[in-house]
């Protein structure tokens, strides 16, 4: 009998803590582990050791000097947050910034990159894509207030990078869109999250309809860890 899942999707993110959430349409507020905040200050205060950054200047649509600074510490940090798992080279190679997901985030609204900004956010929220041949796998997201200091990051895509480089994770999710349509997914509004469990990466693929099936993927071998059926509770 396959088993029932309610509509939440499960992330692992916050350093190593797992926790349920609804994506990124909704931020959760916790206390980071201290972990966190040691990361960016070895990685911003240690000297002669930062990783080389090759990435050109991303101007915004201001007139708002400090927020361009701002912006500009966000992804300086960013970058080092992955790099303490990538290198300068690789990371010139497989990342790229997602300038439609990077956000601004006012009272009740989220701006973006795209847009025309004139006051500084109360936070920023910047999105980087893994392109792994050729294929999309994640992005890493990094959140910042409004003075710059880290909110949260997904530590776990950083662990999954880092695997996928080193060939012990291949499952793309292209891959995965094969494997689950080849078992009775349909391929209309088919959904694909790179996700976690306390000893896998996995991608858990659903439709996204009351009863539809879904498959958990293991990102390593291909093979189906979970399966069942979408339920919505109203």
């Amino acid at each position: 009998m396959p088993s029932r899942r309610q509509c939440v999707n499960v992330s692992c993110h916050y350093g190593n803590t797992s926790i349920k959430h609804l994506t990124y349409k909704t931020t959760l507020k916790i206390f980071l582990p201290l972990s966190v905040f040691l990361t960016l200050f070895v990685v911003s205060c240690s000297t002669g050791t930062h990783p080389k950054l090759g990435v050109n200047p991303v101007k915004l649509i201001t007139s708002n000097k400090q927020l361009q600074s701002n912006f500009d510490s966000c992804l300086r940090l960013t970058q080092q947050l992955i790099m303490t798992q990538i290198s300068d080279k690789e990371f010139a190679e497989y990342f790229s910034l997602n300038k439609r997901a990077t956000g601004f985030e006012y009272d009740y609204v989220v701006h973006h990159m795209s847009d025309s900004l004139l006051q500084l956010p109360k936070s920023y929220q910047i999105f980087y894509d893994f392109v792994y041949k050729g294929d999309t796998i994640t992005s890493f997201r990094a959140d910042f207030d409004s003075i710059t200091k880290i909110i949260d990051y997904r530590n776990f895509h950083l662990l999954a990078f880092r695997q996928f480089i080193d060939k012990k994770l291949s499952v793309t999710r292209a891959e995965a869109t094969t494997i689950a349509l080849n078992n009775g997914m349909k391929s209309q509004d088919l959904e694909l999250i790179f996700n976690c469990s306390a000893d896998k990466f996995y991608w858990e693929c659903k439709n996204d309809c009351d009863g539809c099936l879904y498959l958990d993927i293991d990102a390593k071998t291909g093979n189906i860890i979970g399966q069942g059926k979408v339920v919505y509770q109203y």
